[in-house]
């Protein structure tokens, strides 16, 4: 990588964080690990007010990291072929699954993620839906966070912006390899996503309806990544709607469409479904009780 005095510092970042025995530890999974635990607190803070411990968003957890690293991992490979060159050999396998280099696909991740979770429930015979009001809107704080991951790597970014009035950081990144400034994309998304989380945890404090946090960040991130679609290929402009933007804008029409759908059934039910100041009654929360029966057996 060229490198100069004149380079801004968002382009002398270093994806290597340090090394142990020989291995390189990238900045990108450092990152990618903290934004995970920042959403098991801010979820464990969430999940309280349903009956819900420490323990079992742990156990909750467990079950959906990993399988949500496998889903944005493959994701993210399936769509690249020099992933996968003639005589594939061992190698080249450590390259697929090399997580830790950096490459992961949100769009593929999230639904592992939510099967992880959904298989807890069946394991814990507990209401899903329940917890996953409470839990999923937090995935919008983690992806946030983690795309610090991606500044660290020098990727996700827009457009090349050589106005000089512009190319300052937040509105512009500097790409050494590229050696010029491009539109700071990562961050606008970082900004979207938590500002969102935000959004959607203050509606919950007054909306009650079954499967809502569900919808909102189901809409929520497909909306962000629609419109930063637009902006965001390393570089490359698109001039037209592309196949994620499309899948995007279905998933969050589809998403606003149930949520509304959702209300209205239970305003014909005679359910109330906003509560003012003060926010939901406790008392009308949901209340995930998991048997001690049921934690001594899995012991």
């Amino acid at each position: 990588m060229f490198l100069s005095e004149s380079i801004h510092w968002t382009g002398l970042v270093d994806p290597v964080a340090f090394t142990i025995f020989g291995r390189d530890i990238a900045w990108y999974g450092i990152i990618i690990t903290l934004a995970m635990l920042s959403g098991l607190v801010a979820a464990t803070i969430r999940a309280k007010k349903i009956g819900m411990t420490f323990d079992d968003l742990v156990e909750v957890f467990i079950c959906a990291i990993p399988l949500a690293i496998i889903g944005a991992r493959i994701g993210y490979v399936m769509v690249r072929p020099e992933y996968f060159p003639q005589g594939f050999d061992w190698n080249d396998f450590v390259r697929v699954i090399a997580v830790w280099d950096g490459g992961l696909t949100i769009m593929t991740g999230v639904p592992f993620g939510v099967l992880g979770a959904w298989l807890w429930s069946k394991w814990r015979k507990v209401d899903f839906v329940d917890i996953a009001d409470v839990v999923i809107p937090v995935v919008l704080l983690s992806q946030g966070l983690g795309r610090w991951g991606n500044f660290m790597n020098q990727e996700i970014y827009g457009a090349p912006i050589t106005n000089p009035n512009l190319q300052w950081f937040p509105m512009a990144v500097y790409i050494a390899r590229m050696g010029g400034w491009y539109q700071a994309t990562f961050f606008y998304e970082m900004v979207l996503d938590i500002l969102f989380f935000v959004a959607i945890v203050i509606l919950l404090r007054h909306l009650k309806v079954k499967g809502a946090g569900i919808c909102l960040y189901t809409f929520s991130y497909t909306l962000i990544r629609f419109v930063l679609e637009f902006f965001r290929d390393d570089g490359k402009l698109y001039e037209v709607i592309n196949f994620n933007q499309i899948i995007c804008g279905v998933l969050a029409l589809i998403s606003a469409g149930l949520l509304a759908f959702l209300i209205v059934y239970n305003i014909k039910k005679g359910n109330k479904v906003w509560y003012g100041k003060g926010g939901i009654p406790k008392e009308l929360l949901p209340h995930i009780q998991i048997s001690s029966k049921s934690k001594k057996e899995s012991k």
